[in-house]
């Protein structure tokens, strides 16, 4: 263990757990998972919790069947999927991870868009009802039942273009959404996972992007604020990545993990995965992170 690994103070309260009989000598998966264990059935508690984000895009059945047989190969404990709908695509996937052994959890609203997540960690609670959302379909909050306890809210915050209804809208949720994390206890807030597609990038942002509204920067900015920082930048590793190619071939950074401040340390990896935007699985890469937290 590195002296960096060995600072992260979840490790120190994590205690494990086993169901059934004592297992003795018994090894784990690479990804902290015992070599017994199914997706719905883990004989040891997890030492270390895989999420990955990725936007679906609305998929239809046939696009969501090849995302499926993406997922299929992953071995992430806990998914975001954002831009869910009420339509048949969405609906095959929640089945076929219910039927892998995930539970999930999903929020949509008649045509808009929204949020699902899908856990194969138990989950202690639901966070929905401590959040105070204006589009509260497109969040999604549990609290995974680890030790310590990791809060985790998905979001699929809102596309605008250039009318005063929709710049409106968008800002609303943002200051919303804000507000509710600023509202959390700070056990909860200090680890909180926040995930999904921001429709924002920051000020700093490479190339540099100077469209976007001062209250679109300010979320990435209050969000540092309150302790939260983008996974990749506690593991930055080469240049600054993108998640989503406009028509004119500019990278934006729309997708992301952040990180509440008690897991800082426990952040192992994050990366960005292009497979599914190459493949037209999405038009989104997906982002992933791995947290060691025993």
């Amino acid at each position: 263990m590195t002296a960096r690994a060995a600072a992260c103070p979840a490790r120190q309260t994590t205690r494990i757990r086993e169901r059934g009989p004592k297992q003795r000598g018994a090894s784990a998966h690479e990804d902290g998972r015992h070599r017994r264990c199914t997706p719905s059935l883990c004989l040891v508690s997890h030492v270390s919790v895989r999420a990955l984000s990725l936007n679906i895009g609305a998929a239809a059945p046939p696009r969501a069947s090849t995302i499926l047989a993406w997922l299929r190969r992953r071995s992430e404990d806990v998914l975001v999927l954002t831009e869910t709908s009420r339509g048949d695509g969405t609906r095959l996937l929640l089945d076929d991870l219910e039927a892998r052994g995930y539970k999930t959890f999903s929020t949509v609203e008649g045509r808009d868009r929204g949020v699902a997540i899908a856990s194969r960690i138990p989950v202690h609670s639901m966070l929905d009802d401590r959040l105070s959302l204006t589009l509260p379909w497109r969040v999604s909050g549990v609290v995974l039942d680890t030790s310590p306890r990791i809060a985790l809210i998905g979001v699929y915050v809102p596309s605008r273009d250039r009318s005063p209804l929709k710049i409106a809208r968008k800002e609303a949720f943002i200051t919303s959404l804000l507000a509710s994390i600023r509202d959390l206890s700070p056990s909860l807030r200090n680890h909180l996972l926040l995930a999904g597609d921001y429709n924002t990038v920051a000020r700093h942002h490479l190339p540099r992007l100077p469209g976007f509204f001062p209250y679109e920067y300010a979320l990435h900015e209050e969000l540092e604020e309150l302790g939260l920082h983008a996974a990749h930048e506690l593991r930055a590793r080469g240049s600054q990545p993108h998640s989503w190619v406009g028509r004119t071939g500019n990278g934006y950074l729309y997708d992301y993990v952040h990180v509440g401040k008690a897991l800082h340390s426990c952040v192992e990896r994050c990366d960005y995965l292009h497979g599914p935007r190459e493949r037209r699985l999405s038009d989104h890469a997906a982002v992933t992170v791995r947290l060691r937290i025993a």
